[in-house]
């Protein structure tokens, strides 16, 4: 892996970040309260659909909303050295 290539530290809409890169492993977790407030009602509504038929379209909607909203408001994923990264860039703004 190239250690010279930058990490994306900004959402692709908007300027507020709601998913960061994990310290551990890989991908995005909630990063502000926003994101943890979709990442809430999301489970709950999976949880809400449990019941529907197992084909459903609806059935897999809250989890295909969260994934979406997950990549629109958040950085790009990636494990310690993205998270550095993404603090890094956190430190710079506030």
């Amino acid at each position: 892996m190239r250690k010279d290539v930058a990490v994306r530290t900004t959402p692709l809409i908007g300027s507020k970040v709601w998913f960061g890169p994990h310290r551990v492993g890989w991908g995005l977790g909630p990063a502000s309260i926003e994101g943890w407030a979709v990442t809430i009602a999301a489970a709950l509504a999976s949880r809400a659909t449990r019941r529907w038929p197992r084909r459903s379209v609806r059935r897999n909607l809250p989890r295909v909303a969260l994934v979406a909203i997950a990549l629109l408001k958040g950085t790009a994923p990636g494990g310690p050295r993205a998270y550095r990264a993404f603090k890094q860039s956190q430190r710079a703004v506030g």
